[in-house]
């Protein structure tokens, strides 16, 4: 007897979910987070992949689930479980706004995949990832770049003609200058500009000792 009421503790105390449907539910919620896994790890244009970031997005998307169908349509439970979640704090700092909407998403198909909401979470996901891939590609096809040029007593006008030469915008960002060397910083786009001739053309300058191009969309990468 007391083995039968134990099991029916477990089965009804908390909810009115069944065993197939809390599986169905956590599989679907699975499913969903390793979509977005793989549409994080083909899009991520940053300089370090996290792999560990990856992964949590899955677990988080399966924790969300979990905690629906723990609260159920019970009020009590819902109102505690607020509680018991206001007390966390959270240390890791995030690098990228993309990041925190990734965790939104994940946070998302969690929620419809506790309820069995599986349609909305399959249209959301697929417009979500449609719109990410696509904007995504469109914003970092002509993404600018640093030219940094390094040498003694460079003038500005020689390295802002040579731009206009070869049609690259370009905005000057920094520039250190000492009795000996020189260091100036542009922000130019290459849209149609080959940065192996441009180089090339910077070291018929005399003073130009260095000559580096770096990939920039928001942070630094080489």
């Amino acid at each position: 007897m007391r083995n039968e009421n134990l099991l029916n503790l477990l089965l009804n105390g908390a909810s009115t979910f069944t065993i197939e449907i809390i599986l169905i539910n956590m599989s679907m919620s699975i499913l969903f987070s390793l979509f977005i896994y793989f549409i994080y790890k083909i899009s991520f244009n940053g300089v370090v992949y996290s792999q560990s970031f990856n992964v949590t997005i899955v677990m988080i998307s399966l924790i969300t689930s979990v905690i629906m169908m723990l609260i159920g349509s019970n009020l009590a439970i819902s109102l505690g479980m607020v509680g018991a979640l206001s007390i966390v704090r959270f240390r890791a700092a995030i690098k990228e706004p993309r990041d925190i909407a990734f965790l939104f998403w994940a946070i998302a198909v969690g929620l419809a995949a506790g309820i069995g909401a599986f349609l909305i979470a399959i249209i959301g996901s697929i417009a979500i990832a449609a719109v990410l891939l696509l904007f995504g590609n469109r914003l970092y096809k002509d993404y600018n770049y640093l030219l940094v040029v390094k040498g003694e007593d460079i003038k500005c006008e020689d390295i802002n003609h040579i731009l206009k030469e070869y049609k690259a915008p370009f905005k000057l960002r920094m520039k250190n200058t000492t009795k000996l060397y020189s260091e100036l910083t542009y922000e130019i786009t290459l849209k149609h500009v080959n940065a192996d001739n441009l180089t090339e053309h910077f070291y018929t300058l005399e003073n130009i000792r260095e000559v580096h191009i770096v990939s920039y969309n928001g942070e630094v990468s080489v």
